[in-house]
């Protein structure tokens, strides 16, 4: 359903209707804005201006600054001369006022030249550009004197085939509809405690404000609305999930015993987090109603040991378990560590991931529905309706914010029994954020590492280090190492100055070094060409991968020795800590070198702090309070849903104030079964619960 407030209260539900209702919007039209993800006037009412055009705040002409976009009353100095060349045709006309003057242009506009005469007056908006007698403006937008437009002009996004008139148009006719009836979707307590408008006033202001006041007024209601919603529904969840029945594993001392053999096999000893991560699921196995547990370790950190060790015990109490991963790359290692880890355990463990052969795919499918597989682990290939388990007990999935929500839910079962859910995560979450969006896990920190690892001496250096750098690849890989050179594009882009992998690649394999083993990995590779790489490197066959971020998480090769990141600006640091993490996975010295040009104060703090921190967790500390949570989160959000109005970076202080209002009311009603607050409820299911409800919503 569409992001909009369910309308109750008139015959025609005019939030649901198409926007083809509205007068002027055609078919063509109503693709058109399908492509903004608009098909319903709710959905129109929600398309959020991205910016306004303000006209209230003029700028007396020698005052102003390049670089900004202003607007200034002038007069007309000289007579505008139209020029055209070929297709081409510009107006030039120099405006000024008391305080100085100003060179404008105006292309491709020629009917202006009949329009503007010298000594009128006109009120000009646009980017302002140079300064002193060189200061000009490029194709501003013109007002007579007493145009009586609004002040702060919406601007939409857009799509080909749009005008920003055409949307402003099909909004203003939503909002004059008589049958438009905005319902209240917070309770009236939470309103007054914390200052908040109605839900009728913010919408309609924040499309047509009068004052930058009613901007803020309505943003602040309509980003706490959205945190506030998804935050109690998902409490509410996590209430619902003790009404659920949940896998009976009998954790039998002859299962227990079997556990701490199976650890007692290991070479290594469980750091203090592993261990306490195990006893977390194993007291969750115990419950009544399906667990779902969010492990969050550093990278590194021995999640991937955790959760074989809570499949085992699965297994032995006569449960299944399955393992999803994103890629099949990260899945084919799963199924070998666990297959290492769990060796001499006697239990089945299979991979099924897109690559599979139709032939060896239904044999699989057989056995695992006849109970002869324990652990299946693999891509999405595990949850296409075909594949049916005998007994699920546990769903383990890894980095679950590179999945749709939709699928996560789907590894939960279909039957009355819901397996108990177990979520690894090395994408480091500040303990305060986790607590207040992942409302409906219990979480689970591990932030030990094994013992012997060695920190991942990381520094900071830029193009004219070049040599230097050179020179450190050939000496990991005169050791025998190996070198993970990154890049944030695949491509040249003729807009950014960047080093795409194709050119890195190239210089580093034809002019640098041409005697060693070079090679190139990208999302663009097909599947199985992504697989030969790996398996090469694995092999220890190539010597230096020249790679996008398709290596970000859970690429495990020991011999990996240096990281080389180019470009590190245009990265988040959280990523660049992740980056980090393909090397130092042995007992060998590893090194990081972040390569960026960039002389902005708060990157080269960025990369600074990266240098000093080697905790995942402290990193995305330091990150919360140099940049806010958007960084930490991505533009993915950790797979929740977009946001219409909230932002994650702009709005930290606004998300802990409506994660207290939503423990405000859940505290209190835990089900939103009272009148205030079962529109909650509703809203909730209106605009996520096809995206996140847990079964049965």
């Amino acid at each position: 359903m569409s992001d909009s407030h369910v309308c109750e209260d008139t015959s025609d539900h005019l939030f649901r209707q198409s926007i083809t209702t509205l007068p002027r919007i055609s078919d063509k039209r109503k693709k058109m804005f399908a492509k903004l993800g608009v098909e319903t006037v709710g959905d129109l009412i929600w398309l959020m201006p991205r910016l306004y055009n303000d006209w209230s705040q003029r700028i007396p002409v020698g005052h102003l600054v390049g670089g900004d976009v202003a607007a200034f009353e002038a007069v007309i100095e000289s007579v505008p001369s139209l020029t055209r060349r070929g297709k081409l045709s510009y107006i030039r006309a120099r405006l000024s006022d008391d305080t100085g003057s100003i060179r404008a242009v105006w292309f491709n506009q020629p009917w202006l030249s009949d329009r503007l005469k010298r000594g009128d007056r006109y009120i000009f908006r646009g980017k302002i550009e140079g300064s002193g007698r060189a200061c000009s403006v490029n194709t501003p937008e013109i007002r007579a004197l007493d145009d009586e437009s609004p002040m702060f002009t919406p601007v939409y996004p857009l799509t080909a085939g749009l005008s920003q008139a055409t949307v402003r148009q099909a909004i203003e006719a939503a909002f004059s509809d008589r049958n438009l009836v905005i319902t209240e979707s917070l309770p009236a307590e939470i309103r007054s405690d914390y200052r908040l408008a109605t839900a009728d006033f913010a919408l309609r202001k924040i499309h047509f404000p009068e004052s930058e006041h009613d901007i803020e007024v309505a943003r602040r209601r309509l980003a706490f609305e959205e945190l506030f919603l998804l935050i109690a529904g998902l409490r509410y969840m996590k209430a619902g999930r003790r009404e659920e029945c949940g896998p009976n594993i009998e954790l039998t001392q002859p299962v227990l015993k079997r556990l701490k053999s199976q650890i007692d096999r290991l070479p290594y000893s469980l750091t203090s987090s592993q261990e306490s991560a195990i006893e977390s699921i194993l007291n969750d196995f115990r419950l009544t109603y399906p667990a779902n547990r969010l492990i969050q370790g550093d990278v590194g950190s021995g999640k991937t040991v955790v959760a074989a060790m809570a499949m085992a015990v699965a297994a032995w109490s006569g449960f299944q378990s399955v393992m999803m991963a994103p890629t099949t790359i990260l899945a084919s290692q799963h199924a070998e560590s666990v297959a290492s880890i769990l060796e001499g355990s006697g239990l089945s463990i299979a991979l099924l991931t897109g690559g599979v052969t139709a032939a060896r795919k239904r044999l699989l499918i057989d056995a695992l529905a006849e109970g002869e597989i324990d652990i299946l682990i693999g891509t999405h290939a595990v949850i296409e309706k075909d594949v049916q388990f005998a007994k699920l007990g546990c769903c383990v999935t890894d980095e679950q914010h590179r999945f749709g929500v939709r699928q996560r839910i789907k590894l939960s079962g279909d039957g009355d029994i819901i397996p108990h859910m177990l979520v690894m995560s090395a994408t480091p979450i500040p303990r305060t954020l986790a607590l207040i969006l992942y409302g409906e896990l219990d979480i689970t920190e591990m932030k030990d590492m094994p013992s012997g690892r060695k920190d991942v001496k990381t520094y900071t250096a830029t193009s004219r280090d070049r040599s230097r750098i050179d020179r450190l690849i050939e000496r990991e890989t005169n050791l025998g190492h190996q070198v993970f050179v990154v890049c944030p594009m695949i491509e040249e882009s003729p807009e950014l100055t960047i080093n795409s992998a194709e050119t890195v690649f190239d210089r580093l394999s034809r002019l640098v070094f041409p005697d060693r083993r070079v090679a190139l990995m990208h999302g663009k590779l097909k599947v199985k060409e992504k697989s030969d790489v790996m398996r090469e490197f694995d092999r220890g066959d190539i010597d230096i991968l020249v790679s996008t971020t398709v290596i970000e998480v859970g690429i495990d090769q020991p011999n990996a020795t240096l990281l080389i990141v180019e470009n590190a600006e245009r990265f988040g640091l959280s990523q660049l800590h992740q980056l980090r993490g393909r090397v130092g996975r042995s007992l060998i010295q590893s090194y990081c070198v972040l390569v960026s040009d960039s002389e902005d104060p708060l990157v080269r703090r960025r990369l600074t702090a990266l240098c000093r921190n080697s905790s995942g967790f402290a990193i995305a500390e330091e990150d919360l309070l140099l940049r806010g949570p958007g960084d930490v989160f991505g533009v993915q959000q950790h797979g929740l849903p977009d946001f219409r109005v909230a932002n994650l970076y702009e709005d930290s202080a606004l998300l802990k104030e409506a994660s207290n209002a939503a423990e405000q009311i859940v505290r209190v009603d835990p089900h939103l079964i009272n009148h205030e607050t079962r529109v909650i409820l509703t809203e909730f299911k209106a605009r996520y619960g096809d995206r996140l409800a847990r079964p049965g919503l």
